[in-house]
């Protein structure tokens, strides 16, 4: 089942920069009203879920969420981050092969929506900041995607967090029994050439730095 969002739509994705440019001047209003459009996402994606089951899931993470202290490579593996206690993805590795699904570490927007079209996953779960939020869902609207705000960062793009509990949730609603592989949860592999996406994106799509 294809999955559709208003988002592939060019005139709806013009009046939500409108409604932004709008609320921009007072205060917070603007973040609120992108946690409103991320819910009403999650909502949509939820329905396309109950009539059509993911089969692989995938979490993509922004590199904010990387300790600055830290040295190891995640771009490729999270592998090294289990063992680890001193940065959240360390706890998200965990969750991940708790759950048999693949998550990766994206340094830059484009760079995650590449990801997104290279593993073609069902599903994609993620978090970002809230500005790059709207560029997801405007970049690659095709994808169903749980999104969520970084629930804080010491400064822009430093030290981020995220709301593990969350994260938890939508895993254990989202994805099959906890402890499988996740090639058994049917992620699709890195460097895999066979993709069963439905086409390029349909909305506009912009790319570049973050």
């Amino acid at each position: 089942m294809s999955f559709h969002s208003p988002w592939q739509s060019a005139s709806y994705v013009q009046s939500i920069a409108l409604i932004r440019s709008v609320l921009r001047p007072f205060g917070n209003l603007e973040n609120r009203f992108i946690e409103y459009l991320t819910e009403r996402q999650n909502q949509r994606v939820r329905r396309h879920l109950a009539g059509s089951p993911a089969r692989s899931a995938l979490l993509i993470m922004p590199r904010c969420l990387k300790q600055t202290h830290c040295r190891v490579d995640v771009q490729a593996s999270m592998d090294q981050c289990r063992d680890c206690v001193l940065c959240p993805l360390g706890d998200i590795a965990r969750l991940c092969e708790r759950f048999g699904v693949r998550a990766l570490v994206a340094f830059r927007s484009h760079i995650a929506f590449d990801l997104a079209r290279r593993e073609c996953p069902d599903l994609i779960i993620a978090t970002a900041c809230h500005d790059r939020l709207i560029k997801a869902l405007r970049s690659v609207p095709e994808f169903p995607a749980l999104l969520t705000p970084l629930s804080g960062m010491e400064k822009q793009c430093v030290n981020a967090s995220i709301d593990l509990a969350w994260l938890e949730e939508q895993l254990a609603a989202a994805t099959p029994t906890p402890t499988q592989s996740p090639v058994a949860a049917g992620a699709i592999p890195v460097g895999s050439t066979t993709c069963m996406c439905k086409g390029p994106p349909s909305g506009p799509h912009t790319a570049g730095n973050p």
